[in-house]
């Protein structure tokens, strides 16, 4: 008895390294998908990223990697026109669950909490100019904020959502270096995708208690919130992005327990157009949650992430760079 005792916590051991094991190979691979191409990995797997696009290059900031959740300070830059990345300057800090923008030619990282073990959330925001050796602090948010999102609309940066504060819009303002706070979200959500479209930010699903499909529109003139057409299904993590007035939102997950886990949901929608609806977008080789998406030179990308929902993201972390020409969207414009 007390030998098939001791032998227990060996059995748990073996057990969970098989179910680890078959986690890790079995994770989704890339499928045929029409209309995008994979192009050069990014160095290392990692979700829970942010991105921001500076001097025509994608910069992948932060996030998570590993078996054990480690939190990165890595930024890797991705160059489009040779198809190569190259190393950035680290943060100050590792963090995951931030948000970052470009704004007047340099990018704004802002909040994120430090590590798996210290899920808070952070006022963080730190700012690299463009060529710069290292990331300098700026005045930081006036209340802390993870699983936000943040846009540059002409001359201020605007946080919209998260876990950690009151729902407030948080706006910057580079040359006074300060902060002041706009109108609330209607309903405060995380992990939400937030774009900036034709002087307005719209904030689209995330989660509130359970997954949102609705869509809420800011006008920095008025600073009033309007509602936006809601996505055909809800969604949260996805990665998004906007060009030419295109909004594109993709993958996401459900990580409840009994949830739909990555949800393989993409979809876009014309602004412009004279009556707004989602429509589908092609499928991606990957579906994905944890990223955002980017924009250059008319090409959509999405890098990154994690092909798992929930916990068993840590098991499967993606180091691919998808593409897809936008072309195709717009072509009977």
């Amino acid at each position: 008895m007390l030998r098939l005792i001791a032998a227990i916590p060996l059995m748990v051991i073996l057990i969970l390294g098989v179910v680890l094991l078959v986690l890790v190979t079995t994770s989704p691979r890339p499928r045929d998908a029409p209309g995008w191409v994979l192009l050069s990995p990014m160095p290392e797997g990692r979700g829970e990223t942010t991105t921001a696009v500076l001097d025509g290059r994608l910069y992948v900031i932060g996030g998570l990697l590993g078996l054990t959740g480690e939190t990165s300070d890595a930024v890797a830059i991705y160059v489009p026109a040779t198809d190569s990345w190259t190393d950035g300057p680290a943060l100050p800090e590792p963090r995951h669950h931030a948000a970052a923008a470009m704004l007047d030619g340099a990018v704004y990282l802002t909040g994120g909490a430090p590590s798996v073990d210290r899920w808070s959330p952070e006022t963080n925001a730190w700012r690299l100019e463009a060529g710069a050796r290292s990331w300098v602090d700026v005045a930081p948010m006036p209340e802390p904020r993870l699983g936000h999102r943040a846009v540059a609309i002409e001359d201020r940066l605007y946080v919209v959502g998260g876990q950690g504060g009151t729902g407030a819009t948080l706006i910057y303002d580079p040359v006074a270096d300060a902060w002041e706070t706009g109108a609330p979200l209607p309903e405060n959500r995380d992990h939400l995708a937030v774009v900036a479209v034709d002087g307005r930010a719209w904030a689209i699903a995330g989660r509130s208690g359970g997954l949102q499909d609705r869509v809420d529109v800011y006008d920095p003139a008025t600073d009033e919130w309007h509602p936006g057409p809601s996505l055909p299904a809800p969604t949260s993590g996805a990665a998004e992005a906007t060009a030419d007035g295109l909004i594109l939102v993709s993958g996401g997950e459900d990580p409840s327990p009994v949830g739909d886990g990555v949800l393989d949901r993409h979809w876009w929608l014309d602004t412009r157009a004279s009556d707004p609806a989602w429509r589908e977008l092609p499928r991606p080789p990957l579906a994905i949650h944890g990223v955002q998406g980017a924009v250059i030179d008319g090409r959509y990308y999405i890098v990154g992430g994690a092909t798992r929902a929930g916990g068993q993201s840590f098991v499967s972390w993606t180091d691919a760079t998808q593409a897809f020409d936008l072309d195709a969207l717009t072509a009977d414009r």
